[in-house]
């Protein structure tokens, strides 16, 4: 017996409970909507379908004779979201990994008339917290449970995003553009193929085969936003053609509190001043074509990713210093192939691979020489300096990148599967500054190879049940070169090779102790090895580090959700989660209070304990509240430290024992508020207010515990109303952040922006 299981709106579903009732036979769709039971005996019986946010299907039906024992059917949303986050039980994911992950899965349907990325869809998700240096394209980093950086990889459909470049960004992408979110917390399945440390996102795309999403903003700060997104599938040949696209630009000449210099660099005054030099503008495109639905392959597509950004450079990692010069851009071309078939020669054997090459050129220039700025945008000339304003240079960088990606899962029968995966990764990246051709570490060669490869066995026990066991192995090679005997008459440049192998292992488990009360465990002993960034650095801000290794982690995560009803029309989800870390060779950012410069380094031991929880509540489809905590104690464990330092090196006392690790917060929450009016004005018309209230406890800056670097207490207030027109056919959204204007600051002291204003047009068919 087999079928698939689509939306309303044609979407195959993946996580679809499939049972025939007052049986023991029972399965789940998998990542394309398709269930198979075996081995059923002849007769009648009652199919039953259920999944999160869907009505319950119920269907007669007869096994045997003529009947072929193919029934596929459709399941209708049900008319409300509970506060647009849903913790499930069970991940979005292939039959190899369905029940056992911690997932959290984020909705954007009522957010499509809002100006919202996914950046701040996640920023509302428990558990995660995403600093930034500023306003639109500035830095991020995002940080699940402690995790933080490269230790969370991204993805897009399931496929890896770390070749996509920096204008394509998950700050960049639009919520127009995607249908959902899901963050897996702690333990990462096997067939994303990544060496994630601690947390993985994938950003679902809308899987519509035909419709039309147009839509444009604007706001605060010169702010322009636009974007297209479209599909059309003929049905009868299989042909598809999907396509995304959007522009963002702002000035983000926003206000900041900052201290003014006069032409001796001596503080005279501290005044709230426009930000002069941060303009930010990016663009991109992403076409797929191929066939759909035929005998030998579900998917068979290719495509184009084109992306650029360009952006004005305002400060370095502090606003210590301020620039008027400094501009930086990137361009990327990436082909891709795609290709899945289910059951591909026999039932239950599933593969998919994942092809793309990144040509990535990116430049960092620096080059007006003899010169400082001040925040008032005033420019000194420093006499008998032709120095840039940080490190004079017009560097180049190009890159080349090369990513394949191949899955297969075969379904042993209804308690056992198996999934294998392999992923493959290359970069290259040739250097030249014009402004210092002759520049050394330029002429070394600066590579990585990197492959991952997993094995997961799954076993359900019951329908209750769920287990998967897994072990992944890596390897790294980098070649790049390193400084050597530095201030000696036997200083060098050479040459440098490096070879990392590891292996990690794992266990997930999920069990209902009712029906609406689910326990999780999950078990991982996992490595993550450096990325290009942080090995070979970024030309301006980054320094390069070759000595970078691997980190490592233990992961342990313990969870409990429960989801019931008060009568009808109240439903309330609750959950709460367990966090504790033990990693090595921890990666982080190396920050110095006065210097615009920063590096990665590994710390010897660091321990995250924490916990987590959300409570949401829904009133039919008219009212929604909810609210998320997270507290997470980062601590340095390493007694003593390593210096190796070219005198007086050696094994040392470390003063950071058992101190918070800077920079990241430790304490922090979320909380949201919804109102919807259907039918307002006319039939099909719909009114929506919402609410959403942030807050970060103060943090410290650097490792120092002196009160004068401390990020402080940030609260924030958001509001948002749209009206949709027609059935959602035009739609007309305007939102305020930062409503009470507050002083936001993030990472390194930076100032974010203050209140903001926009309007959003949309238009969908």
């Amino acid at each position: 017996m087999t079928g698939t299981v689509k939306s309303s709106q044609g979407v195959l579903l993946p996580g679809v409970n499939i049972v025939l009732a007052n049986t023991e036979f029972g399965t789940v769709t998998n990542f394309d909507g398709y269930y198979e039971l075996k081995n059923i005996p002849e007769g009648k019986y009652t199919l039953k379908a259920s999944s999160l946010g869907y009505e319950s299907y119920s269907s007669n039906i007869e096994l045997g004779g003529s009947n072929p024992g193919h029934f596929s059917f459709t399941l209708t949303e049900k008319s409300y979201l509970i506060n647009d986050i849903e913790v499930s039980g069970k991940s979005v994911v292939s039959q190899i990994n369905e029940q056992a992950y911690s997932v959290t899965s984020v909705s954007t349907k009522n957010l499509f008339n809002s100006t919202a990325n996914v950046k701040e869809v996640l920023n509302k998700v428990p558990g995660v917290r995403i600093t930034e240096e500023g306003g639109m394209g500035s830095n991020t980093n995002f940080t699940i449970n402690g995790f933080s950086g490269d230790q969370v990889k991204f993805f897009m459909d399931g496929l890896p995003m770390d070749n996509f470049g920096s204008s394509l960004s998950f700050a960049d992408i639009p919520v127009n553009m995607i249908e959902r979110i899901d963050v897996y917390k702690g333990v990462v399945p096997v067939w994303l193929g990544t060496d994630a440390l601690g947390g993985a996102v994938n950003i679902i795309t809308n899987k519509k085969q035909n419709f039309l999403d147009l839509s444009y903003s604007y706001g605060s700060f010169n702010t322009h936003k636009a974007s297209v997104n479209f599909a059309h599938t003929n049905t009868n040949s299989g042909f598809t053609l999907q396509g995304n696209a959007f522009i963002n630009y702002s000035d983000n000449n926003y206000k900041v509190w900052v201290p003014i210099t006069n032409s001796n660099n001596a503080i005279i005054d501290t005044a709230e001043v426009e930000r002069f030099h941060d303009r930010y503008r990016s663009a991109a495109i992403k076409i797929e074509s191929g066939l759909t639905d035929k005998k030998y392959a579900d998917n068979l597509l290719f495509g184009l990713m084109a992306s650029a950004n360009d952006k004005e450079v305002q400060h370095g990692a502090t606003m210590a210093t301020v620039y008027g010069g400094i501009v930086q851009n990137s361009q990327s071309l990436i082909p891709t192939f795609r290709y899945n078939k289910q059951d591909l020669f026999t039932p239950g054997l599933d593969v998919s691979l994942y092809s793309a090459i990144n040509f990535k050129k990116s430049q960092v220039i620096d080059t007006l020489g003899g010169v400082r700025f001040n925040w008032l945008g005033e420019a000194f000339t420093i006499e008998g300096s032709n120095d840039g304003e940080n490190s004079k240079t017009y560097t180049t960088l190009d890159d080349k990148e090369f990513l394949s990606q191949f899955n297969t899962s075969y379904t042993i029968n209804a308690l056992h599967s198996i999934a294998l995966n392999y992923s493959y990764n290359y970069f290259d990246r040739e250097s030249f500054d014009e402004e210092n051709p002759d520049y050394l570490p330029n002429r070394f060669q600066r590579s990585l190879n990197k492959h991952v490869a997993g094995l997961a066995y799954k076993l359900d026990i019951n329908q209750k049940w769920s287990t998967t066991a897994f072990a992944k192995l890596l390897h790294l090679t980098a070649k790049t070169s390193k400084l050597f005997d530095f201030g000696l008459e036997t200083q060098r440049t050479e040459a440098v090779e490096s070879n990392k192998t590891n292996l990690g292992y794992g266990v997930a488990s999920s069990y209902y102790l009712l029906p609406k009360l689910q326990v999780k465990l999950s078990y991982e002993h996992t490595y993550r090895m450096p990325t290009p960034l942080e090995i070979f650095g970024d030309g301006l801000f980054i320094d390069p580090n070759p000595d970078l290794g691997p980190e490592q982690s233990d992961n342990l995560n313990l969870g409990v959700d429960y989801r019931f009803k008060l009568r009808a029309n109240h439903a309330i989800n609750t959950g709460a989660t367990f966090v504790y870390r033990e990693a090595k060779d921890l990666i982080y950012t190396v920050v110095q209070i006065a210097s615009p410069v920063t590096y990665y380094d590994n710390l010897n031991q660091t321990r995250t304990m924490g916990v987590e929880s959300n409570i949401q509540y829904q009133y039919k489809d008219i009212f929604h509240l909810g609210a998320n905590v997270t507290y997470q104690d980062i601590t340095d464990q390493a007694e003593f430290v390593y210096d190796n330092s070219y005198t007086n090196g050696g094994w040392k006392k470390n003063f950071h024992y058992q101190y918070r690790v800077p920079n990241i917060p430790f304490l922090f929450g979320n909380a949201n508020a919804g109102l919807n009016f259907k039918n307002m004005l006319n039939e099909g018309d719909d009114f929506n207010i919402n609410y959403f209230f942030n807050y970060a406890q103060n943090y410290y800056l650097s490792w120092s515990k002196n009160p004068k670097y401390i990020i402080p207490q940030q609260t924030s207030h958001d509001v948002l109303l749209s009206y949709a027109f027609d059935n959602g056919k035009y739609n007309i959204s305007a939102e305020c952040r930062n409503l009470l204007n507050a002083r936001l600051y993030d990472k390194y002291y930076l100032q974010k922006p203050g209140r903001a204003f926009s309007v959003k047009f949309r238009y969908t068919l």
